[in-house]
Parts: C-alpha cells; structure tokens; sequence
C-alpha cells in the first residue's frame, strides 16, 4: 500500500533496568542448547514488580516528550503485545492510554504475534486516510517472558526473548528529531502455518496448563516438521517474504538497488537465521552490505522488535534527509511485512 501524507514520529524503546548477559545465562546452565550464533546479548530482564504493560506506558511517554505531542490529542491507540500483559479480562490498551493521559484514544488491543506492530501500522494508516479527523494514532507494544510460564531462554528455536516496550506515533506532519514519511508498508500471510505453533497438542481451557506449567513452542514446531518436513514452510515463507518486500518497493516507487537506501533491517533472531534466510532473500533486493542483524544487541525482543529496529537505526545516525531505510519483519501466523521509510 503506498502512504501519502503520513509521518511516523518519535519511536522509542524502553528497557527494564536488568540486563543479562546471554554468556552469562550459559555458564548457570540456564540455556539448555547453547548456540554461538545467538552472539552474547545484554537480554534485558523486566524482574520489576510491574505489570509488562508498564514498558509500552514508558515507551509512550518517552515518544511523547520527544516529539512534545499532546497526548489528548492521540485519537487512535493500538496496542500490541503476545503474551501476558499484566491481569487477566483486562484491556492494556485502555490501562496504556489511561496511564499516558491519552483519554481521548480509542484503545485497541492487537495480538498479532511478533509481527503485530506491522499489523498496527497498516490499521493506523489506513484508518487516517479514510478518516481525516484522526489526527494521532499512537502504536504501542510491549511484551516480558516472565518465568515461571516462560522460560525465555529455551521457549523457542534461534532465538532467546527479551522484554522491552515501544511506541510510535503516527501523524499527519513530521515531528522534531525523530521522523520518517511514510512511504508504503505490505504484507502477506500464511494462515495454514498457525499448525506449527500448536501441533500434537490438545488444546486447554487456559494457558500454560500442559506439563509442568512451561510454555514450550519448541515441542509443538518438532511436531509439525516431523509430520510434514521443513521444504514446504520454507518455500511458503520465503515466497511470501520476497512477495511482501517487492510490493512495498513497488508501492514505494522503489526497485531496493537505489543509493539512497541505507539500511534494512530484520527480527533480531540468531545469526543463522540471518545469514540462511535473509541474507539470500533480501540480498538480491538491496545488496548485502545494507542488512542489518541486530539480534547479538538485545536479544529477540518479540513485539517490541519492529519499533527498537526503527528507534536504534535513527540512533546510530546512518541517516540523512531523504534516505530510505527499510524494515522487514515477520510473526507467527504467518504473517511477513516490509515498510518503507524515508528520514524526513
């Protein structure tokens, strides 16, 4: 979809205060199969006697000084996050726009899985072209893999999660500092692979209540690449990872070999994901030497992904006005999306 018009503004990350060196968690036998391609990342740790959606609120009032919006002026909300938010039949994204004095807000909750900020771009600007009387919309996320339902650092394969929270605004004009037009955002989904989070497993009445409490995705992806192999999920998710970036290029105006294209960046998964999926999909598109893996920073930061890649590419200043970096990102579903920015 091409975007005329609209700015995304201030994006900011907010960290819990521990962090945990990755070197650390193997040498206490935390990590049961440790992987030198996960790096050494400072994994932050939201050990705070807070609820997760505290890390969103941070990010939130964080963007909102940044960028000295009024937040009585956010007319639309969505707030992201996969698991547990913080009390049960609750809504995070009324407690989110309570707690930042957005009370003007339509609050909207999105699970999505990791992919669910994308999610909540397209919705945010699709409604503000359709709607010229929403002049904000804010796009929050926010997730903390908390033991004991969690155990983060073996829940899933290539990766270890970190918490972390973030927030954007999406407005009709750019912001001071921290800017970026929008120029298209695409994606495509597989729905037929929601199997592989949930295969050879009866379904329960609530969640973590199979074995011993501990959510285990790990279990449920054997499972499904036992019964049906690796060749078709990868082919399927390759094709429609090339299929989105394509069309948010074409939207854009935009073939990925233009100088002006600075950076792309990706899920902060391990290295080999890296180097065996995106290197040679995105590669042919942008070249090489613009990929960027982030996944020995922080360590994979679920939601809060897509919002830490945009807030640190404008941090490490490889932008200048009128360069273009690109944000590619995935979720279980499957769902992959590509937006488009250009640094205003």
């Amino acid at each position: 979809m091409r975007i005329d018009g609209l700015y995304l503004n201030g994006c900011a990350t907010a960290y819990p205060a521990t962090r945990v060196p990755l070197s650390l968690a193997v040498e206490q036998g935390l990590l049961h199969d440790a992987d030198e391609s996960l790096g050494d990342p400072q994994v932050p740790v939201h050990d705070e006697d807070r609820p997760a959606a505290d890390l969103a609120v941070d990010a939130l009032e964080l963007t909102l000084k940044e960028t000295g919006a009024d937040p009585r002026q956010i007319d639309l909300l969505l707030h992201c996050g996969w698991w547990h938010q913080g009390w049960d039949i609750w809504s995070a994204a009324h407690y989110v726009a309570h707690r930042t004095d957005a009370l003007g807000a339509l609050p909207v909750n999105l699970s999505q899985g990791c992919n669910a900020p994308m999610a909540a771009l397209e919705l945010a600007t699709r409604s503000m072209l359709a709607d010229p009387g929403i002049r904000t919309a804010a796009v929050t996320a926010s997730d903390a893999m908390l033991a004991p339902r969690v155990d983060r650092w073996n829940l899933n394969y290539g990766c270890v999660h970190g918490d972390a929270g973030t927030a954007l605004l999406v407005q009709r004009g750019p912001a001071a500092g921290n800017s970026f037009r929008i120029l298209s955002v695409a994606s495509t989904a597989a729905p037929e692979l929601e199997e592989m989070n949930r295969s050879g497993l009866p379904p329960t009445t609530g969640p973590a209540l199979r074995g011993d409490g501990t959510v285990d995705l790990k279990a449920a992806k054997k499972a499904y690449l036992t019964q049906y192999g690796i060749q078709g999920f990868t082919s399927r998710s390759g094709a429609s990872l090339t299929a989105c970036v394509g069309r948010a290029l074409e939207d854009a105006g935009l073939t990925g070999a233009e100088e002006r294209i600075r950076t792309v960046t990706v899920p902060r998964l391990s290295r080999k994901i890296f180097d065996q999926v995106y290197r040679p999909l995105l590669g042919p598109f942008f070249g090489e030497d613009k990929l960027r893996w982030q996944g020995g920073e922080s360590a994979h930061l679920g939601v809060a992904d897509v919002g830490a890649n945009i807030a640190d590419t404008h941090a490490r200043g490889e932008l200048d006005p009128g360069d273009v970096t690109v944000v590619v990102n995935a979720g279980g579903g499957y769902t992959w999306s590509c937006l488009v920015l250009e640094a205003a």
